[in-house]
């Protein structure tokens, strides 16, 4: 028999993100930390007490919305939970909505429910069902540390899940929050979620003015909080519940830990934002400016979409992990994430059984085991299988280990650049310069007269990006990529997934496949259009075929063609997404580097005003330009950013500068 008082306790025996969910008398109890999600009398009732009229709504969306702009509210909650909170301010937020007006709902949540385990504690509230319902097939399954954005662009909601450890999150979170739901259990039962470093962090993204609301009066909370700056007071409780609180924050705005090179530029308030380039970035940031109701005017030399690298009939959609599991395998995984949520919501399939990525030897096989002991492959849902395995997935005999990214496949890219930019299509219109003055920016062509004005420009040209703003020393390369078409055989339509190994190849599509692509330095105009297809690429891509799949095509495989074009690359491999400074201030700025490497305190950027850049993409824009341009648009519109600080510090334009004096070649 078992002695059950030498047991562990039930929260010691949990998962470490494990809630432990149960139900007492029919209400959801964390068995981790021994408390109810919501109140036994009517939980919908206490969060409308305690949270939407504590922090004054909806009347706070009347006249203006939040801090940052009118069109802008933002609202962040400790303690995600059941999603009660986020699904009654949604309810609210229909009703009382203004024109124009977007609501951010951000929310850390360090031990989340599963999909299923949040559709049953919500079904408890019939009157949200239909939101319920909509959340569901969204809520991220498996809900993997890190940010999660969510759009719902009819309702101009969108929805930023944070999952981790809350001080840890909310430090990597870049807003300016104009209401606090203060929701983490019980002080008493789960403290952590109330020590000195969360609140440090709520009040840090706090400004003048912003409203703050918890169920709890715990002496200790309100003291934590009025020390930080919030003027606090009691309130009447909920049911059973003698007190709660209401605040304002009336303290100073405290800076944010961090170096000043990437801090946000102020935010805009545009008319109209000119976005040049219409390839799979500028979609991506057309789509990005629409959802928000920004009017956007859209050029390109070609005047239609993906006329350029983004143009060609298939590519492949992945994560790339890091065996370290890095901030860089750690945004490639969010891109990921955000590009799969973006191609389900506009109806845009991705084909095939997943992607297999061959392991050419030893070492690199030696890199996969690594991530996967590591548990860096359960988050993008990839699983590390041997060469038998790996055939049957494939539906053709392979000889190697590979990595099974499940999720991952082959999309078009035309219409998955469409997709992205809705039904808005680009002008043709070569745009050769920019100039600023008080009334913003003239977009010009070569001759010097004005195409149009904007109040803000994104560049997402490409390899015409750098001479758009030469201030900005944008270090772009350009790679000359092709790649060949081949004609199925009766062996190679076997191939149920798309197979990567350095180059890629696709299953067969319309009977074709398509593998490649070459990576060429210098010989060709980076500018020029149309890039020559050259025979001897297409020997040497099929020389790149491992033999398995060589196999497939027989001893002369039928070339049907092939398309080439250039590609824009950064020297870290890493996009470029965010405000654009002038990199000569920058240097005078931040140029004592050169004598202590260690120290940035050279002020805030010397931002181009108005002037963002999403460029850069290499070979993997089918995945990071949804994500990049939701990046740069949040900046500028003072938004909740959609990754967290280092991610984007990873991506900034000004990084290149920065490096460069830390390693004094400046």
């Amino acid at each position: 028999m078992t002695d059950t008082a030498s047991d562990p306790p039930a929260a010691s025996r949990l998962d470490a993100a494990d809630p432990g969910l149960s139900l007492r008398d029919g209400v959801p109890v964390s068995t981790r930390f021994d408390d109810v999600y919501f109140s036994r009398e009517d939980g919908l009732a206490e969060t409308a007490h305690v949270f939407l009229r504590g922090c004054g709504l909806p009347d706070a969306w009347r006249g203006g919305l939040g801090t940052v702009t009118p069109r802008l509210f933002t609202v962040a909650e400790t303690g995600f939970g059941t999603g009660l909170n986020f699904l009654a301010t949604w309810q609210l937020w229909r009703e009382a909505r203004p024109a124009g007006g977007i609501l951010h709902y951000v929310a850390v949540e360090g031990f989340p429910l599963s999909r299923t385990q949040l559709c049953e504690t919500l079904s408890a509230f019939p009157g949200l069902g239909a939101f319920a319902a909509r959340l569901r097939p969204r809520y991220p399954e498996p809900a993997t540390a890190g940010h999660h954005r969510i759009w719902f662009e009819e309702e101009r909601l969108c929805l930023t899940l944070l999952i981790g450890e809350a001080a840890a999150a909310l430090n990597g979170l870049e807003a300016r929050v104009d209401a606090w739901f203060l929701d983490g259990f019980a002080p008493a039962r789960n403290p952590s979620m109330w020590r000195p470093a969360v609140l440090e962090q709520v009040a840090r993204l706090s400004g003048p003015g912003t409203r703050l609301a918890s169920f709890t009066a715990a002496g200790a909370v309100r003291r934590g909080l009025a020390e930080l700056g919030f003027t606090v007071e009691k309130r009447p409780g909920h049911g059973r519940k003698r007190d709660c609180i209401a605040a304002r924050f009336t303290g100073p705005r405290r800076p944010a830990t961090g170096e000043p090179w990437y801090a946000p530029p102020s935010p805009l308030r545009p008319g109209r934002v000119a976005v040049i380039g219409a390839g799979i970035a500028g979609a991506a940031v057309v789509g990005a400016l629409a959802r928000r109701g920004v009017e956007a005017v859209w050029l390109d030399r070609h005047g239609r979409i993906a006329a350029e690298a983004s143009g060609n009939p298939a590519g492949l959609v992945m994560a790339r992990p890091t065996a370290d599991g890095d901030v860089q395998g750690a945004l490639s995984a969010a891109a990921f994430r955000f590009a799969l949520d973006q191609a389900s919501r506009s109806g845009v399939p991705i084909g095939g059984d997943g992607v297999l990525e061959l392991a050419p030897d030893d070492a690199v096989l030696g890199r996969f085991q690594d991530m996967a002991d590591a548990g860096h492959l359960a988050p993008i849902s990839a699983a590390l299988v041997d060469a038998g395995p790996a055939g049957e997935i494939a539906g053709v005999a392979l000889d190697r280990p590979a990595l099974w990214h499940r999720t991952g496949g082959w999309i078009a890219p035309r219409a998955w650049s469409a997709a992205l930019s809705g039904p808005h299509r680009p002008a043709r219109s070569t745009v050769a310069g920019l100039t600023h003055d008080p009334a913003g920016w003239a977009l010009r062509d070569a001759d010097g007269r004005t195409l149009d004005r904007a109040d803000a420009v994104i560049l997402a040209s490409a390899m015409l990006s750098p001479a758009l703003a030469p201030a900005a020393r944008l270090p772009l390369e350009a790679i000359r990529g092709q790649i060949t078409r081949l004609g199925a055989t009766s062996a190679s339509s076997r191939l149920r997934s798309c197979i990567s190994f350095g180059g890629y190849l696709s299953l067969a599509i319309g009977g074709t496949h398509v593998t490649g692509a070459t990576y060429t330095r210098g010989g060709f105009d980076p500018a020029g259009w149309p890039v020559a297809v050259q025979t001897e690429d297409h020997r040497r891509t099929l020389g790149l075929l491992p033999p398995a799949l060589s196999r497939l095509f027989g001893a002369a495989p039928s070339v049907l063609g092939g398309r080439a074009a250039v590609r824009a690359v950064t020297p870290d491999r890493q996009p470029i997404a965010g405000p654009l400074c002038d990199a000569a201030g920058l240097v005078d700025a931040y140029g004592h580097l050169r004598v202590d490497a260690r120290r940035l305190d050279g002020g805030p950027p010397p931002f181009l005003e108005g002037l963002f850049a999403v460029t850069g993409l290499g070979s993997r824009g089918l995945v990071t330009a949804p994500l990049m341009a939701e990046l740069a648009v949040s900046q500028m519109l003072g938004e909740p950013w959609p990754v967290d600080r280092a991610m984007a510090a990873c991506v900034h334009p000004n990084r290149f500068t920065i490096r460069d004096l830390r390693r004094r070649r400046i």
